[in-house]
């Protein structure tokens, strides 16, 4: 179970999980580019077969029985969240209760869905070679680090239960750190919604604003106090836009993953 033989070569298992479409589609289109030119070439370096679609196990958008062992089973899922596709999303709550790692995916145009969004995903645009390198190379680094660590820390079943058990320990620092992650989701929340209200009132592009700011600090030390005060309000006055380098969930995520790896005593 979990792997398959290409000639004499034993290789691991992985399934994608995609929007299809009806055939001839712009969304199978796109789902064939994704596996053909990005999913199968990576999963081809770390040592896996080409993934299986629920399309070559039987008609598109019907789930059948071997659609869901393979979604069980297989040791790793890729989901490309896309679309908002049903499916895929009733394919990745089954994936999330067996407890085992999950590559998420979107488009780059589209804003994460639903308790996903605080958790790592790739985002790709198909029509920007940039972005498919970056996808290629961020589903490499994934890959690699769900094979060392199985368990998804992304993952909201495996927190719940984890969480749960620390909640009922009889163990005080097992209950402690309970409390910790409480808070840590809590800052998250917080985080996320601060970002958000900061991107709607505008801001400076995050890693541009240096560069402006070392210009403005120059103009302030050669044209003294009248312009700045006519720079700073004319920053006030100018539309700012949105952050592009300060990626919060990423943050909170990490944070979270090294406070599971901290606890010592048995839960």
């Amino acid at each position: 179970m979990g792997m398959a033989k290409l000639g004499a070569e034993v290789l691991k298992r992985c399934f994608l999980i995609a929007p299809l479409g009806e055939e001839a589609s712009d969304t199978r289109r796109r789902s064939d580019q994704v596996l053909r030119y990005i999913v199968n070439p990576v999963l081809e370096e770390c040592g896996y077969a080409p993934a299986t679609r629920p399309d070559h196990l039987g008609k598109p958008n019907v789930i059948v029985p071997g659609v869901i062992e393979r979604v069980m089973d297989d040791p790793l899922v890729i989901a490309d969240l896309s679309d908002r596709d049903p499916i895929v999303y009733y394919l990745l709550a089954i994936r999330h209760m067996s407890r085992k790692p999950v590559v998420k995916m979107v488009d780059a145009a589209q804003p994460s869905p639903f308790d996903v969004a605080h958790s790592r995903i790739i985002r790709l645009d198909v029509r920007d070679l940039d972005s498919v390198d970056y996808c290629r190379r961020e589903l490499r680094q994934q890959i690699k680090r769900a094979e060392k660590k199985p368990v998804d820390v992304d993952n909201p079943i495996n927190n719940f239960v984890d969480l749960m058990h620390l909640r009922e320990s009889g163990n005080p620092e097992n209950r402690d750190w309970a409390q910790m992650f409480d808070m840590l989701s809590e800052m998250q929340l917080s985080l996320e919604a601060a970002l958000q209200r900061f991107q709607g009132l505008g801001a400076p592009h995050y890693g541009e604003a240096n560069g402006a700011g070392d210009e403005r600090e120059a103009g302030r030390r050669e044209s003294g106090p009248d312009t700045r005060r006519r720079e700073e309000a004319e920053v006030r006055r100018k539309p700012a836009a949105e952050i592009s380098g300060l990626d919060v969930s990423r943050l909170t995520s990490l944070l979270t993953e090294a406070a599971r790896d901290l606890p010592k005593t048995s839960r």
